[in-house]
């Protein structure tokens, strides 16, 4: 029997007059939190299958593709404000009632601690995956490092012919998602061409502007996150070694405003955790919402 992961299939909402691509699978019994998977900056919601998928056996699972991708039409502001108020859109038409448990990889967990910070009563939990540090833009070694990297992309995607580009992203020749092999062997062919073709339709459209709003997305939310009161709230952070001690270092500092957190390190240098690791996610996220459910304890 062939286990592989099959594509799910989308929808659209409205959010503030403009069609937004969804992915909503599996059930949470009345009273249980609904997870909520935020992408990276640059990344697409097709991203999250495995893990949605395996999710979604024992919990409602919603992911979407933001402002100008996928299917999503654009028009929403790329700015720290902009972003919260889709997401908060996205809940109002797809769960308005229950709580949700937000998990958040690089610049989505970013979001979701600012989104946590304003709804606190819609937050049951926070899982954060590689997450921008809200004090990155502070680092003078590390912003000078994703700017060259975004521009990299950027100089990529303008001289190479887009049918070039789009084959190159088949192929997987281009360095965009290193460590993405478990996460490809795990697709049926037909969810890994989704894959590919919403790869190369989003650095060909809006992936570049998406990642050139995440200084000063961290810049914005910085000073309100400082300030934040997170209480009992239930926090996971797991943290690689992709972008050196400093990384950890910072993370550390995120994990210690939430008196209830706990820290692990992935164990490799690979920053796109959820496409590696997605078995071990997917415990880390059932106990929590086990949890928030008034179950096991995170610990």
């Amino acid at each position: 029997m062939d286990t592989r992961v099959a594509p799910l299939d989308g929808a659209f909402v409205d959010v503030g007059g403009r069609r937004v691509e969804v992915f909503d699978a599996g059930a949470s019994p009345g009273g249980t939190p609904v997870v909520v998977l935020l992408t990276g900056a640059g990344d697409t919601a097709r991203s999250w299958l495995p893990l949605q998928t395996l999710l979604a056996r024992t919990a409602r699972v919603i992911s979407y593709e933001r402002s100008g991708i996928g299917a999503s039409a654009p028009g929403s502001p790329r700015t720290i404000d902009g972003l919260v108020a889709e997401l908060d859109g996205v809940l109002a038409a797809l769960a308005p009632e229950p709580r949700v448990l937000l998990v958040g990889h690089s610049f989505g967990a970013l979001i979701a601690r600012v989104y946590a910070a304003r709804h606190p009563a819609r937050v049951a939990g926070l899982v954060m995956l590689d997450a921008t540090p809200d004090l990155l833009a502070s680092d003078p070694v590390r912003r000078r490092g994703y700017r060259l990297y975004a521009e990299s992309i950027a100089t990529a995607r303008r001289m190479l012919p887009p049918p070039l580009f789009a084959r190159l992203v088949r192929r997987n020749a281009l360095p965009l998602y290193p460590g993405r092999g478990p996460f490809l062997e795990a697709l049926t062919p037909r969810a890994r061409d989704e894959w590919h073709s919403a790869v190369a339709a989003l650095f060909l459209g809006d992936a570049v502007d998406e990642m050139r709003a995440v200084l000063p997305g961290t810049v914005a939310a910085a000073s309100e996150l400082a300030d934040a009161v997170h209480g009992d709230l239930p926090v996971a952070l797991l943290t690689t070694g992709t972008y050196g001690r400093g990384w950890i270092t910072m993370h550390d500092a995120v994990a210690r405003r939430y008196p209830n957190a706990t820290h692990r390190l992935s164990g490799d240098r690979f920053h796109n955790v959820h496409m590696r690791h997605f078995g071990r996610i997917a415990e880390t996220v059932r106990a929590m919402h086990d949890c928030a459910s008034g179950g096991l304890d995170t610990r």
